[in-house]
């Protein structure tokens, strides 16, 4: 069920007044194709509705591949499917990441997400199970994140229109084979042939979490001196079109264009090169607007955009109870 926000009224005549001399300027001739004067108009109204528009928005992230059990603790999916009901319980609405995003790029007023209570959901690095249902020989069927997301649909209200969750996958299919015997089973779990329906359905989206995620345990990562397990390490422009540029290209290639414009650093290491000069500098050329770490906070006004936190299951949380304080600890303000 879609809920649509309602965008309020000017509550005075002086607000209506400046606001139509803003329109006039943009509708001049002579001023017509002046951002500046856009800019301004868009600055006007955004401020004028956002006195005061404070919130605090937490984004979980789970990982598929993290399914070892057949508890809470022990399986990602599991653990995903009872906090949905949790949120739900609570009073929640899910928050697409896309909406979240327009609001902290000024595209949208900061009032459109104030006055709900809202989760935004993410996943990391793209194995199959973000997708497909799986068999596990010791704990039966085993539903992907995409089924529990749709089953979700009828109980757990979604406040805009968009995925319901964003799914930050690695590029290089090359790395992916490797990481399929490394990091799982050896079975070809780890393939890029769901990312376009996926992202046709639109209950999760597809965004880039680099090119091989410098990962530890494959035998070269573009990184200039081969350094691995770290993404504070990605400070060049060589390495940044290496592991951003060059998986966006890739993603956008295999979803057909659908891919959503966010970056997730790999292990939530947010380098300072890469948040305050290559994304600022460069983010628009590679259609990318924002980027996501794991900090462990909740999103809040003036968030930095090449740095939106995020807190990860079996880090930050590792059970429904520890859910459920980490929650009161944000509605107190106190996370």
């Amino acid at each position: 069920m879609i809920t649509h926000h309602d965008w309020g009224r000017p509550r005075n005549t002086n607000m209506i007044e400046n606001w139509l001399k803003k329109i006039r300027k943009i509708f001049n001739p002579s001023l017509r194709h002046s951002a500046t004067v856009q800019e301004e108009f868009t600055n006007e109204l955004c401020s004028s509705q956002d006195t005061a528009a404070e919130f605090a928005i937490p984004i979980f992230c789970y990982h598929s591949l993290d399914k070892n059990g057949a508890t809470y603790e022990t399986n990602n999916h599991l653990a995903l499917a009872q906090d949905l009901k949790l949120f739900a319980k609570r009073g929640y609405q899910v928050l697409p990441l896309t909406t979240l995003v327009d609001v902290l790029r000024g595209v949208l007023p900061y009032t459109t997400v104030t006055g709900k209570k809202l989760v935004s959901l993410s996943f990391d690095d793209g194995s199959n199970f973000d997708y497909y249902d799986y068999e596990d020989k010791n704990w039966g069927h085993g539903e992907s994140f995409h089924t529990i997301l749709k089953d979700s649909e009828g109980s757990l209200i979604q406040a805009f229109e968009g995925p319901r969750a964003v799914a930050f996958v690695i590029a290089s299919p090359e790395a992916r084979a490797i990481l399929d015997h490394t990091c799982a089973n050896g079975q070809n779990e780890w393939t890029d042939e769901w990312w376009a329906p996926c992202a046709e359905g639109n209950i999760i989206g597809i965004a880039n979490h680099s090119w091989d995620h410098v990962h530890d345990t494959l035998p070269t990562v573009r990184q200039e001196e081969n350094k691995k397990a770290s993404f504070f390490d990605v400070k060049t422009f060589e390495d940044a079109e290496a592991q951003i540029a060059d998986a966006q290209h890739y993603i956008s290639e295999k979803t057909g264009g659908r891919n959503l414009p966010f970056f997730g650093y790999p292990y939530g290491h947010i380098s300072p090169y890469l948040r305050d000069h290559y994304f600022p500098e460069h983010g628009a050329r590679l259609g990318l607007h924002a980027a996501f770490g794991t900090d462990g906070g909740p999103v809040r006004k003036g968030c930095n955009i090449w740095s939106i936190p995020r807190f990860v299951c079996g880090a930050h949380w590792k059970t429904i109870n520890e859910m459920e304080a980490l929650l009161d600890a944000v509605e107190r303000g106190e996370r």
